[in-house]
């Protein structure tokens, strides 16, 4: 009996809100902060918080709708306790609706929950990686593709839904009872001919549902099973559409219908379908199979007549008439040899599941390669590896794999073959129990797709598979009968199911622990109602959480302003292709306290060239002129003998946001040794003929040019170099980094040219790196950037002007003058006609090399 729990909805309501009012506020504050990211980053943000609040506010609904209609079961199951088939209104109607009816709801909604994640996430990375020849482009193509499949299987499932109509079985009588006919009428709207009529298939399905969580798993198992083909002319008609007669035959011993415990139950599922031109009909319907006290008398007279040709076996199936049809379309091939029969299987004889092992195994090897060549615990690694072995395995067998079973001269010889491996075994027919067709438990909704399997079972208990991977439960039972006729054997076609969960459950048996498998008693110790102690400690943990949850968030969001501001501040740093620095190791910053002395230069003089680079680096961004003028003595001779170690690339991105211009030469001058290039006019036509005929090279080559002239070599040959591919090159990532070269070249005239990139480029990345690199980045003097400010402020005085430009020219005016307003363009305007001249005159008198850095 159904009984709600107010405790399990408030507990999912609640969990529900833990998504939904983090996610509310994650989308706020990317909307709000907008202006200041790039549209693809907002996009991508904003759909991921929207798809995590739509994800919290459909708990919250399941948990308000849920209770409420759990009330109403209960209360209907409470006013027919005797009568279950009156338990749902659509059997209480007599009637079936179909477990379809609301699949393209859910299509849909899985459709565009999984899109608002994946459309701006791919349009964020593809934007970034397209430009670079990333061969990682096409496992994010591959990711997206999630998202256009589920499009179209939303799409088929509305147009199925159009073309079909609710659907849904009438029957002829209510309850349908064991031993009895099972009949009635599907209803539905069929505009085109099935010419090869309509395929029904009935089924008793035990779906036992095992572990928990992420572990939760369903097993369908095929109790019984029928099948028959509706011919196009039988198909009648209705003031609504069509109707398709129905009509089976139940054995005797059937099970019931049971629905007592979740985790195992037995189903009654009819399955139609048929093939039409356009979308294929499919469908199907749980129906109400249940004893009565006439249906009972019915079944024990037609039990003792055996009419119906069933009779019960103990593994929970039936055995069924010893004649059985041969197949319509049979994959085994049947011939004869030297007065023998042989039953051959061939390879690939299960296509659809060879192929989905095939495609399953093929990613699931791409994942161990991609663990055994990542930094991921070798653990892993060898763990999915162990698994891939069987999976190949698998995939060898099923694809490749033949199998043969000769019967005759009193032996039955059954031979495996794969890869031209092969194994025989002979059986005598004197040592034969019995051979059976047997199905197990499969992970599947859909009970067609069972696989079966030939069983040999000799007098001694020994089991041997003869064959498998078949498809057809028809198929097997009729080799299975074949096989038994020819060998003299007891015909016995009944199909044996492999479980190891015991017998079926049904309503009102008795249950006992002793006689009980593994598996029932710890489900029954699982049903088994918590005490009110454990009840109230479970409840005060899941509050605790709770709370600790809220308070983190409400944390989090009273500081969102400021952690948005310091990440603006961090980014507005930083180039746009490097790692974040955040996610480089914190690195070990020595101070000195003294310039370095003759006996500290003689010390680093005699350390290999690596240990002198990193050594003097590090002692120039800490402003030592002597480790400076060292430096620059030294730095050419290392080309080639230095690498960018992990020392080497914290040293080199500290220097890069020096606050001492005479540092960030060093950086310049460090990056184009690391790269093998001498400070000569050599390397600035070999760097200029690579970036002409190495496109993959390009990016790099301009702004190695970019350092070059910025250290005084072949300037007048290189600047219009530069600047032509900062302007006109169609990549935008070559003109991306040619803007980057541009920021070392330290003239007026360089920044002229970047602020045109700034305002004309028409991709954000371009647009962004030139206001980083006018503002604070690159070789220029505070005095040179603050002739931009006029620039900067005519900008955001203009209403044409987007929010994201106004937004990045505001932190520019910002970091130009180290004042501090607000982004208001009268208010920087007012402060720049009282203090714009004190504040040039100001930069003016510092030293030339001192400008807005980090240390």
């Amino acid at each position: 009996m159904t009984k709600p729990s107010k405790g399990a909805a408030v507990f999912l309501a609640f969990f529900g809100l833990m998504f939904l009012v983090p996610g509310l506020l994650a989308l706020l504050t990317f909307l709000a902060n907008g202006r200041n990211s790039s549209a693809s980053g907002v996009m991508a943000g904003a759909g991921i918080a929207l798809f995590i609040s739509a994800i919290g506010g459909g708990l919250v609904v399941a948990a308000l709708a849920g209770y409420g209609r759990l009330k109403k079961q209960a209360a209907l199951e409470e006013s027919n306790p005797s009568a279950p088939w009156l338990w749902r209104n659509d059997w209480a109607g007599r009637r079936a609706e179909s477990l379809k009816k609301n699949t393209q709801i859910t299509a849909w909604v899985a459709c565009i929950l999984c899109n608002l994640v994946m459309i701006p996430v791919a349009i964020n990375i593809v934007s970034q990686v397209t430009h670079r020849n990333d061969p990682r482009l096409f496992v994010v193509l591959g990711f997206c593709s999630i998202g256009a499949i589920l499009f179209v299987v939303a799409l088929r499932s509305s147009l199925r839904h159009r073309r079909f109509g609710n659907t849904y079985f009438e029957f002829d009588s209510l309850p349908f009872s064991p031993g009895g006919r099972l009949g009635g009428r599907i209803h539905l709207q069929l505009g085109a001919d099935a010419r090869h009529g309509i395929d029904l298939r009935l089924s008793c399905i035990r779906k036992t549902v095992t572990g928990s969580g992420n572990n939760r798993s369903a097993v369908r198992t095929v109790l019984w099973q029928a099948d028959q083909n509706v011919p196009s002319g039988a198909i009648g008609t209705d003031p609504l559409g069509r109707t398709i007669p129905v009509d089976f035959v139940m054995p005797s011993d059937a099970y019931v219908t049971d629905h007592d415990n979740p985790a195992d139950q037995v189903l009654w599922l009819l399955h139609a379908k048929a093939e039409v031109p356009g979308i294929d009909y499919l469908d199907d319907f749980e129906l109400p199979v249940f004893k009565t006290s006439s249906a009972a008398d019915q079944s024990a007279t037609d039990a003792s007549s055996m009419s119906l040709g069933f009779t019960s076996d103990s593994s929970g199936g039936t055995m069924d008439a010893a004649m059985v049809t041969a197949p319509a379309n049979p994959k085994v091939v049947v011939s004869s040899q030297d007065g023998c029969t042989e039953f051959n299987f061939r390879a690939f004889r299960s296509a659809g599941r060879a192929a989905f092992l095939i495609v399953f195994t093929a990613v699931w090897t791409g994942i161990v390669y991609f663990l055994f060549h990542s930094g991921a615990p070798w653990f892993f690694a060898l763990v999915f590896g162990f698994f891939d072995v069987f999976l190949i395995l698998a995939v060898f067998h099923s694809a490749l794999g033949t199998e043969r079973i000769l019967v005759g001269n009193g032996e039955i010889l059954s031979t495996k073959r794969v890869l031209g491996i092969s194994s025989t075994k002979r059986f005598s027919i004197s040592e034969i129990d019995n051979i059976l067709p047997v199905s197990s438990g499969q992970q599947s909704s859909n009970p067609g797709s069972m696989m079966y399997a030939v069983r040999l079972r000799t007098k001694s208990g020994r089991r041997v598979t003869l064959a498998d991977e078949i498809s057809s439960r028809q198929e097997a039972r009729w080799v299975v009968s074949q096989i038994e006729s020819l060998a003299g054997l007891k015909a016995d076609t009944r199909v044996e199911v492999d479980s190891g969960f015991g017998p079926p459950p049904q309503p009102g048996a008795p249950f006992s622990t002793s006689s009980a498998s593994p598996a029932e008693r710890l489900a029954l110790q699982q049903s088994r109602p918590q005490s009110r102690t454990a009840t109230l400690i479970s409840f005060a943990m899941f509050a605790m959480f709770t709370g600790a949850m809220f308070a983190w968030q409400g944390w989090r969001f009273a500081n969102l302003k400021l952690m948005a501001s310091a990440s603006r501040a961090s980014r507005s740093r930083g180039n746009a292709p490097r790692v974040p620095a955040a996610s480089n190791p914190i690195p070990s910053r020595r101070a000195f306290t003294a310039a370095m002395t003759d006996a500290d230069i003689e010390r680093v003089l005699a350390l290999p060239a690596q240990d002198q680079a990193e050594v003097l680096l590090e002692r120039a961004i800490s402003h030592d002129p002597r480790a400076l003028d060292l430096f620059e003595q030294n730095v050419e001779g290392w080309v080639g003998h230095i690498r960018l170690t992990g020392r080497m690339k914290r040293l080199e991105r500290r220097s890069e946001f020096s606050s001492d211009l005479r540092v960030r030469y060093a950086n310049a001058d460090i990056n184009l040794t690391l790269d093998g290039w001498q400070k000569n006019e050599q390397a600035a036509d070999m760097l200029i003929e690579r970036a002409r005929t190495d496109l993959k090279y390009r990016p790099a080559a301009v702004y190695f040019l970019g350092m070059l002239a910025g250290r005084g070599v072949a300037y007048e040959k290189i600047h219009p170099v530069l600047l032509e591919y900062a302007k006109h090159d169609p990549d935008a990532y070559v003109r991306q980094w040619a803007v980057e070269g541009m920021r070392y070249l330290g003239k007026d005239e360089a920044l002229d040219e970047l602020f045109d990139s700034f305002t004309d480029d028409s991709s954000n990345d371009v647009r962004e790196r030139a206001g980083c690199n006018i503002s604070d980045c690159g070789n220029f003097t505070r005095a040179q950037r603050m002739r931009m400010v006029p620039k900067f402020l005519e900008l955001v005085s203009e209403p044409s002007t987007n929010a994201q430009m106004r937004g990045w020219s505001f932190m520019a005016l910002h970091e130009i003058t180290g004042e501090n307003l607000p982004t208001d363009a009268q208010a920087w305007g007012m402060w720049y006609g009282q203090h714009g001249a004190e504040r040039l005159a100001e930069f003016q008198r510092l030293d030339w090399w001192q400008v807005r850095g980090d240390e």
